[in-house]
């Protein structure tokens, strides 16, 4: 019996190309590949279509040519004191209200020691370890 000929694959992973010869591998594996913590970061499979779907760190990919992967770490932040975590770091003012449980019109959402608060619908860059904080509209004078 004579073993198996290597097959060269071409993976991409955050937009850069990785070769290997090794068919199935974990996502924590090809994290490494991308120079990436598995402590840190995790694997999406970026299928046809652009959507990507989260592969687990033990899990076994079997990889095909040409196929994209992309990293992601938690951006970790708190609104209020309350710790939250999300992948996407860039949402609404006003989404990030709602996830705090308060309504966009009656507050407002402001960066701890920035100057100003956001407007609901302007897109916040969410930096892992950033603090929020929301405060009620308050009422003008007739």
């Amino acid at each position: 019996m004579t073993p198996n000929t290597p097959v060269k694959l071409t993976i991409v992973i955050d937009g850069k190309a990785h070769v290997t010869f090794d068919e199935d591998q974990t996502a924590a594996a090809l994290l490494r590949l991308a120079g990436r913590e598995p402590k840190v970061f995790d694997l999406f499979l970026v299928t046809k279509n652009g959507v990507e779907e989260k592969v687990k760190d033990g899990q076994i990919i079997n990889l095909k040519d040409g196929e994209r992967f992309r990293s992601r770490q938690h951006a970790r932040f708190t609104i209020d004191g309350e710790p939250f975590r999300t992948y996407d770091e860039d949402q609404t003012a006003a989404d990030l209200l709602r996830l705090a449980g308060v309504e966009p019109a009656g507050y407002d959402l402001a960066r701890v020691g920035a100057p100003a608060s956001f407007p609901d619908d302007e897109i916040v860059i969410i930096v892992d370890g950033d603090e929020f904080v929301t405060a009620k509209h308050v009422g003008g004078v007739a």
